[in-house]
Parts: structure tokens; sequence; C-alpha cells
């Protein structure tokens, strides 16, 4: 029976809560990122090596929905430029070109928010995301012949451009050597920050986010082609950390005052 009491009782508290500050609220966001893909491969002997790649998420939408002051359900949608450059080397370890992927997504996370309370606090964000693939290209530049070593094969790749993956149609006819990514991406994305109430009802965040996806980048699921790419790759996966600048405004105060600002 005592059980049930103080089950009753944590419930009445949160209800109690929830009448203070809830309701739904809107933002917008954008988002300056370092990206990256890895490779499951990248640290056995390979032929190339990661550039720090800057990209940005330009514009994001946000809803969400607070049960009270602390607790709080947040879905968004934004457009996200991933992908990263590398430097290719030769056996010798001199850089002979680059390749260069590059990815336009659609992301959009189903998130769980906690926030502290007062009129600057912090939070914490952690929940799954999907990612619908608008365009992506797969690029290597060779600037000159060079012979490549990869485990015990050795072999020569001319000089040239060379398309190895592209979402492009027009690209893709009448070419089999130009590979498809897959249209959908998974993984699971973290973030923590702090947001400042202007007024009552709006206020600025800012976070720090980290994104990790599970789905191959590309839809073979093993690529060898050393006429044209001097590594093979089962498995390149998107990771993503970057700050997030954002607004957001709530509809509902709850009871109307000015406890508001620990929205």
């Amino acid at each position: 029976m005592k059980k049930y009491l103080l089950l009753l009782f944590l419930c009445a508290s949160f209800l109690a809560q929830a009448q203070n500050i809830k309701g739904p609220y809107l933002g917008l966001t954008t988002q300056f990122q370092n990206t990256w893909i890895i490779n499951d491969e990248q640290y056995e002997g390979v032929n190339y090596k990661h550039r720090f790649t800057t990209k940005w998420a330009p514009y994001g939408f946000v809803a969400g929905y607070k049960f009270n002051e602390n607790h709080n359900v947040q879905a968004e949608i934004y457009r996200s430029h991933q992908g990263e450059k590398f430097d290719l080397v030769d056996r010798d370890g001199n850089k002979t070109g680059e390749k260069e992927i590059d990815l336009v997504y659609w992301n959009i996370p189903l998130l769980f928010k906690y926030t502290t309370t007062g009129t600057l606090r912090f939070n914490f964000q952690v929940g799954p995301q999907l990612g619908i693939l608008q365009k992506g290209t797969e690029e290597n530049r060779f600037s000159r012949t060079a012979t490549y070593q990869l485990k015990e094969k050795s072999f020569p790749i001319q000089a040239g451009t060379y398309l190895l993956a592209s979402t492009e149609d027009r690209d893709r006819s009448g070419n089999a050597n130009v590979g498809k990514f897959n249209e959908y991406d998974a993984g699971i994305l973290l973030g923590a920050g702090v947001e400042y109430s202007l007024t009552d009802n709006l206020s600025l965040t800012a976070n720090l986010r980290y994104l990790y996806n599970f789905v191959n980048i590309r839809k073979e699921e093993h690529i060898v082609d050393n006429a044209r790419d001097p590594d093979e790759y089962t498995l390149r996966q998107n990771m993503v950390g970057g700050l997030q600048i954002g607004i957001n405004y709530l509809f509902n105060t709850g009871d109307g005052s000015s406890s508001a600002r620990h929205q």
C-alpha cells in the first residue's frame, strides 16, 4: 500500500509541476559543424589522410512540447551539408591528389530534452535521428600518376578525375562504374548546451552536438575499384560534431506567471 501511495505522490508532484510551465514551442536553428566519413578499415595501412572539414547546416525548424520546466520532447528538421575531404597518398606517403565526398541531407531528430531552471539554464538532449539524402557525390582527383600499396598488392592509378558515385541520374546513365548512395541514414544524436530567456516566451539557445550514424553511405556493400581508387571499403558512416544556435518561442506559460523564464 505504501508503494502505491508513494507512486501516487510522485505522479501528483509531476502533474503539479506540469501546471506551472508547459505547452508547445517552435524555433529556428542554424549549425556550424565538423563533418567526418568514418571508414571501418581506416586504421589498416590506407592510402588516404583525413582533412579537417567544416560544413554548414544553414537552417532548421524546431517543434517541441514542455511537460514542465524540466522535461521536453522535441522534433527537428534541418538541411545539413556533410561529407569530408581526404588527401590521397602513394606508397611512399607523398600526396597525389584528393578525394571529396559531398552529401546533403534533410535530418530529422526526435529528442528527449532535460532543462534546468532559471533565466540562464543548461540542457541535455538525446534521441534517434533519420537522414534523407538529397544529393551526393564522391570524386577522386589525381594530380599525377602514382603507385599505391594496399596490404600485399601494389598497383598504379593514372592521373585524372574520377566520379565514383553520384545521385544525379545524368551521371549514372550509360556508366555502370558510377555507384549509388543509400537514400536514408540513421543514427543517435547527443547534445548539451545553454538557454537564455529574452522574455517570458522567447529564448536563445546554443548547443554542442554529436551525431554518429550506423548506415553505410554507399549502396554497394563492398567496394573494390583499384583502377580509380587506391583503397577498398566495406562500411563508411557519417559522423558530425557541431555548434547549434537557435531561437525558440513558447506559446503557453501555464499559470501565466513570470516563471515562464524557466522554459
